[in-house]
């Protein structure tokens, strides 16, 4: 024999719906929706913070690498009575003629163009008195681009946007 369901009476208009018994679990699309939005806006606001984050710490590595080229360069200049003309003679050697970059230079590289720096004399005059003048160039696409180049040289002056006479600045 079948059950029948006992009828509840409603008011005009209402329905019944029988399985619905307490509240249901979840998540409105409302809901969601304002949770998208608010995930959303932190993300506007937390990225340009992170990229210009990453853009300094790139800057301090490129700092702290001219800062040992430099004391490289001394040391050679002491032995050698002149400035190195590449970073191979300096240390960064894979014992082929080619430059060998610890696994931090070799990140950085992918910002600066360490290389390039390498090959074209490092700046570095042999006549008396002999002299160097660093420039490590931002690669043209990367982040650090819109930071400019760093210089440095033997006299020990340091500048950042070392091309642009107006934007130029010591670090």
């Amino acid at each position: 024999m079948l059950r029948q369901r006992p009828f509840k009476r409603c008011p005009l208009g209402a329905e019944v719906l029988p399985f619905r018994v307490g509240r249901a679990k979840g998540f409105t699309l409302i809901e969601l929706m304002i949770v998208v939005a608010i995930v959303g806006i932190l993300a506007g606001i937390a990225y340009p913070s992170y990229m210009d984050h990453v853009r300094k710490g790139n800057r301090a590595k490129a700092q702290a690498f001219l800062m040992d080229v430099a004391q490289r360069q001394q040391n050679y200049l002491i032995v050698h009575r002149q400035y190195a003309q590449s970073l191979t003679q300096l240390g960064f050697s894979d014992g082929n003629g080619g430059l060998m970059l610890t696994p931090e230079l070799t990140k950085l590289a992918s910002a600066y163009d360490i290389e390039t720096m390498s090959q074209q004399s490092m700046g570095a005059v042999v006549g008396p008195p002999p002299s160097f003048n660093m420039t490590l160039t931002a690669k043209p696409g990367s982040i650090q681009d819109s930071d400019g180049n760093l210089c440095l040289s033997n006299t020990g002056a340091r500048f950042r946007h070392c091309n642009d006479e107006s934007k130029r600045v010591t670090w």
